[in-house]
């Protein structure tokens, strides 16, 4: 997955080449084929990873399981033990010898008794938490290459496959891909399509999801506080949705926090914490294919592209998934707001049509646009939170400021 920078491209359409865009492009096949066979190696690959490490997950969950059996002085979630493994012996042991020495301490309140027991605690988690390093040690050196490994795989998820050409590549591979493509049945975990432009004629569309407030996730970062829309068009998924961007002011420079500072007295937002900036994003996220008819750029707009509709564009490259997030314009709030369909459009500008101080004339490919369902209702509440205090005081209530209540704006 790979976060992109702005590109600056104004495209000029004509409504109609827009709205034109049910036409399979040209490459579709090309494309959604050489994608369907090299997913065939990449999801084995990913198969075989996740073989290999299934045993270091499991032995990674007991042991964390024993844990917290330890620290609880409970063997409800554990018993019985393994009489073949020699931390599950040790943790065995272990219960039992404490609850002799806490007997012993209750009967006598001995403080010697009381200081051996928290020793062989110790002790005894101690062992634990060595053999989950050890695991962990292990794990790390089977992964080999899986970085790469999850990458090749990413633009397979959730892949409508062409039939065929999965087939085809299936003839020195086995897999469970390879297996539902020769079979009958209908799968759950894959799709096929028997002819690549049947891709194109795929359509899931979700309206804007309804905003929560600002909530910590079990692993400690900040979740809520969004509303977001997806649309789908055969394998192109496009997700955009409106959050905070917040940032600890520690981490940024004191020129960056005056203009998050600025950007929300503009908008007249009240936002009062010391040790946190936030501005109102979007966010951008798209899974797309190598380029299948010239286009060069993709853009991230409103309406249908004949005024001021650009919000974000950036080159076209590879296929795979590709993230943005940037704080929004009080114009693109307000169009938001507003109702205005966000779309994304694969352009393609030819070299040679950009002339310094005018626009390129932008060729459109094909156009994702996303619902308006519900978009002026939850972008409305979540602008509401944001701006009226309610989301400043859900952070100081989760993360209360470190030197005491106040404001950090200087």
């Amino acid at each position: 997955m790979k976060t992109v920078a702005p590109v600056l491209l104004v495209a000029l359409l004509l409504p109609a080449a827009v709205r034109a865009q049910d036409e399979v492009p040209a490459g579709l096949a090309a494309v959604e084929s050489a994608r369907s066979a090299a997913c065939v190696g990449s999801l084995a690959r990913l198969a075989d990873l996740n073989r290999r490490l299934d045993p270091f997950a499991l032995r990674m969950q007991r042991l964390r399981a024993l844990g917290a059996a330890i620290s609880l002085e409970d063997t409800v979630d554990v018993a019985p033990f393994s009489a073949s493994d020699s931390v599950e012996i040790a943790v065995a042991n272990w219960f039992q010898a404490d609850q002799a020495m806490a007997l012993r301490m209750v009967a006598a309140q001995d403080s010697a008794t009381m200081a051996q027991r928290a020793a062989a605690r110790v002790q005894i988690l101690d062992l634990v938490r060595g053999n989950m390093a050890a695991v962990n040690t292990q794990a790390q050196a089977e992964m080999g290459d899986a970085q790469q490994i999850e990458a090749d795989a990413l633009p397979c998820e959730g892949t409508i496959f062409v039939r065929p050409a999965v087939i085809e590549a299936c003839s020195e591979i086995t897999s469970d891909l390879c297996d539902a493509a020769k079979g009958s049945e209908p799968q759950d975990a894959y799709r096929f399509v028997d002819a690549p432009s049947d891709i194109w004629d795929v359509e899931d569309y979700r309206p804007w999801t309804e905003p929560t407030g600002l909530q910590a996730a079990p692993d400690g970062s900040l979740t809520g506080a969004r509303t977001a829309a997806r649309g789908r068009k055969g394998n192109i998924v496009l997700i955009v949705g409106l959050a905070p961007i917040i940032r600890p002011r520690a981490s940024i420079t004191p020129e960056e926090a005056a203009e998050f500072d600025a950007n929300l007295d503009s908008l007249g937002f009240t936002f009062d914490h010391p040790d946190f900036v936030m501005a109102p994003a979007l966010e951008f996220q798209a899974n797309v294919p190598a380029p299948m008819a010239g286009e060069t750029h993709y853009l991230l707009h409103f309406g249908d592209l004949t005024g001021d509709d650009v919000i974000w564009s950036l080159p076209a490259g590879e296929s795979g998934v590709i993230q943005a997030s940037f704080p929004a314009s009080a114009t693109d709030l307000a169009r938001l707001q507003r109702g205005d369909v966000v779309s994304l459009t694969a352009v393609k500008v030819a070299e040679g049509e950009v002339t310094e101080g005018e626009g390129p004339q932008a060729e459109p490919v094909y156009t994702i646009p996303l619902l308006q369902m519900s978009q002026s209702q939850s972008v409305n509440l979540l602008l509401q939170y944001m701006a009226g205090g309610d989301l400043s005081r859900d952070l100081t209530s989760l993360l209360p400021p470190a030197g005491g209540a106040g404001t950090g704006r200087q």
